[in-house]
């Protein structure tokens, strides 16, 4: 199973990068408790995948497949690189008219990149602003991101926010406001305590918010203002900071035991207002990496950047360093700030010359601390080794990723005996290519 978009998937696993550590495997957990987990976790996927809170009609794969798909095929267990879908909100459903077609002249109002990352159970969610100032390929225009889906649909959007983010994004989910609506009052309404007044009107797109301050439960109509409401200070990142408080607050309520048996009414009401490029295959496996999966462990941010001006019209004008740190924390899953805390010593073990230098240039890179180079005990390494105790496993993992680009065979192992001075060791192997594979 593959996640590229412009590839047909694999059924080899050849090219599915390996970020396991090598350890005895934990028991399993039994097919009946499996099942009922799998279910609440297409619950919790949907939360996650649309920002503002939506359940797509995916549930219903996972009823068919639940009883017979094989969760320890090679391919889905093995694919471990981080998995980035594009979640796509736009009005052209409010007011009951469904809008299923790819493509479509409405812009779209929310777009979120969802990174999740398989082997160490986390999830980044990075809001793009849709005034982002941004070019937008095919048309060859720069204009607010917002406009790449009126231009060319999903597609569009996903290949605008690659550039403009420098990264890969592998499926896509698009929303309409409508079917949000009806999942919200299907759920009962969703309690949040409302953090200003909220009093906007716009004719023209039939939009009417009007609610007041403090705690209180949302139904469908007013939980969408709330999402849609832009009257902040700071526009349209208090909105979107808005967005992330109800996502919150969704989140709890849809984790709860009484929305379990409301799952297939949820299904029913969302379908028609769902367009994904997510498979069948795409949706056990992201249901499987869930299982163990954990709201805290859910991170969120907005695209760091200021209002402005060119000409007449307003933008979110990207400030591109802070930009770059945010996209590998939540991305990448690169923290810098805790990478200066890792000692890490580099160990020659293929005999190459240089061969350590120029991977202690790559961690430092990345703000690691180096704390040696030297040679191994040995230089028939076969391949490159991370080691590293149980306790480091997150950093263990990144180095493991970042070294792919020269040691494409790279394994990580658990284990105690380090260098004195080394949080963790890397010895590099036979599989080491300066320019990569």
């Amino acid at each position: 199973m593959g996640w590229r978009r412009d590839s047909h998937r694999s059924n080899s696993g050849n090219d599915i990068d390996e970020t396991r550590i090598y350890e005895m495997p934990k028991e399993s957990v039994k097919p009946q408790k499996r099942r009922r987990l799998k279910k609440a976790w297409i619950v919790v996927l949907a939360v996650v995948l649309f920002g503002a809170g939506t359940v797509f009609g995916m549930y219903s794969y996972l009823k068919a497949y639940s009883s017979s798909y094989p969760f320890s095929s090679g391919d889905v267990v093995a694919e471990s690189s981080r998995i980035n879908i594009l979640v796509i909100g736009i009005d052209g459903g409010v007011n009951g008219k469904v809008n299923t077609s790819g493509k479509t002249g409405t812009r779209s109002d929310v777009m979120m990149v969802v990174s999740i990352d398989p082997e160490l159970k986390k999830v980044g969610i990075l809001s793009v602003p849709r005034d982002t100032r941004v070019l937008i390929p095919t048309v060859n225009s720069i204009e607010k991101a917002g406009h790449a889906h009126a231009y060319g649909g999903p597609d569009l959007v996903v290949e605008t926010l690659e550039n403009l983010l420098e990264i890969d994004i592998h499926r896509y989910v698009r929303v309409d406001f409508e079917g949000f609506k009806k999942v919200i009052d299907v759920l009962g309404g969703v309690y949040i305590d409302v953090p200003e007044d909220m009093d906007y009107e716009d004719p023209y797109q039939n939009l009417y918010i009007h609610i007041e301050k403090g705690p209180q439960v949302l139904n469908g109509e007013k939980a969408l203002g709330f999402v849609r409401y832009r009257q902040y200070r700071n526009a349209d990142i208090g909105r979107i900071e808005a967005q992330h408080l109800f996502l919150q607050a969704l989140a709890d309520k849809v984790l709860s035991v009484a929305t379990v048996p409301k799952i297939p009414q949820l299904v029913s009401e969302i379908m028609p207002y769902v367009v994904t490029d997510l498979s069948n295959e795409d949706i056990m496996y992201l249901a499987s990496v869930g299982l163990n999966m954990k709201m805290q462990d859910v991170e969120m941010g907005v695209l760091p950047g200021s209002d402005g001006y060119i000409g007449d019209l307003s933008y979110w004008l990207v400030d591109a360093e802070k930009a770059q740190e945010a996209v590998d924390r939540l991305i990448r899953g690169i923290d810098r700030t805790k990478n200066a805390n890792v000692k890490v010593s580099v160990q020659n073990g293929c005999g190459i010359p240089g061969a350590a230098d120029y991977v202690a240039s790559i961690l430092r890179s990345y703000d690691f601390q180096v704390v040696s180079v030297d040679d191994a005990s040995r230089f028939d390494y076969k391949e490159t080794r991370v080691l590293a105790p149980k306790e480091q496993k997150d950093v263990q993992i990144e180095i493991l990723r970042i070294l792919k680009s020269t040691s494409d065979q790279a394994k990580a192992y658990v284990s105690h005996d380090l260098p004195d001075e080394a949080d963790v060791l890397v010895i590099i192997g036979n599989d080491f290519s300066k320019y990569g594979q």
